[in-house]
């Protein structure tokens, strides 16, 4: 009898496994997500104040501390059509969940 409720136990505990594991990664691109989406957010309401309009790219994982995010656009304080593009960087602490801004630079050092 105890011959045969092995091969029973090994066959539950590899089914338990696979879906332990899919729920962990199901979680896991889940988790990524909010992440991705609160320095979204937080970087966001720092690059309002500066730009008039904007494009954002976020760094999807960041750092073990930080998220990241870039914006490039035209600043609130260029004027005319032939304004150059101007770019700045977030920093978004994973613990505090707050989000900082450098100084705006010339897109082109980009390029």
């Amino acid at each position: 009898m105890k011959i045969h409720a092995l091969p029973s136990l090994f066959f539950f505990t590899l089914i338990m496994g696979v879906f332990s594991a899919f729920s962990v990664h199901a979680s896991s691109s889940e988790a990524w997500e909010e992440f991705e989406q609160s320095v979204k957010t937080q970087c966001s309401i720092q690059f309002d104040r500066s730009f008039s309009r904007y494009h954002i790219y976020i760094d999807p994982y960041g750092t073990e501390s930080y998220g990241m995010a870039i914006a490039r656009g035209k600043l609130k304080s260029s004027t005319g059509l032939r304004a150059p593009d101007s770019s700045m960087v977030c920093i978004y602490n994973k613990q505090s969940k707050q989000a900082e801004v450098g100084q705006s630079f010339n897109s082109s050092r980009l390029d």
